[in-house]
């Protein structure tokens, strides 16, 4: 490699590592699936309860259960549906996670994430939710990570998958500073931080390594 390509490196590299050095806190919006598991969880539990009380309105006497059977099966779904609704009212306006230039720190960590400790990340689409996945590098751990609980479903909750070797972070609508992010976005703004810290763990080796080579050409007195 010879000069020019070096200097060009070492801009890039410097460029790269200077990243953003603000906090950036993303927000979760669910409003809308609130509603609309509200809407649906309604109309199941008035159609489910006018089928278990069918049998007593036409004074049916017998086959009674076809009216309570498919009647009791809409009350459970519907509420169960509300209780989805009432998580994610839970969940509307939470902070899912923390963007520094030092780490990222997920709503249910107690400490901050570095950002040497990933590889890369993912983002999987879907119509109302999307899925974030960090890959995280050998012989790396998140520290300082609570455990899924029962109740995650009302919190913006990171959990580790594929033994621990990968973080995923199951959201709605993220928003930064009342904003929503698209998809592309949220891509951007986490490639900024996370190409900063690889360009500043890539120039400590580099220096590391200046440093190395000068020091044994200063003790052979070269």
């Amino acid at each position: 490699m010879d000069d020019a390509r070096r200097e060009a490196l070492l801009s890039e590299l410097q460029a790269h590592a200077d990243g953003p050095q603000q906090r950036c806190e993303i927000h979760e919006r669910c409003s809308v699936q609130t509603l609309m598991s509200g809407l649906c969880a309604l109309l199941l539990v008035v159609v489910g309860g006018w089928l278990v009380s069918l049998p007593s309105l036409i004074h049916m006497r017998s086959a009674q259960w076809l009216c309570w059977v498919p009647g009791a099966l809409l009350l459970a779904a519907g509420l169960a549906l509300l209780a989805c609704a009432e998580a994610f009212s839970r969940r509307h306006g939470s902070c899912v996670m923390a963007l520094t230039a030092g780490g990222v720190e997920f709503a249910n960590a107690s400490e901050a994430t570095p950002w040497e400790c990933f590889d890369g990340f993912e983002i999987d689409q879907r119509p109302l939710s999307m899925a974030l996945v960090f890959s995280l590098m050998a012989g790396q751990r998140v520290q300082g990570l609570a455990p899924p609980r029962f109740k995650s479903l009302s919190a913006p909750d990171a959990r580790p998958v594929a033994g621990g070797m990968r973080l995923r972070l199951w959201l709605f609508n993220p928003m930064l500073d009342g904003r929503r992010l698209a998809m592309e976005e949220l891509a951007g703004l986490l490639d900024e931080y996370l190409q900063a810290a690889q360009a500043q763990r890539t120039l400590g080796k580099l220096f590391a390594e200046v440093q190395r080579f000068s020091a044994l050409r200063h003790s052979t007195g070269q």
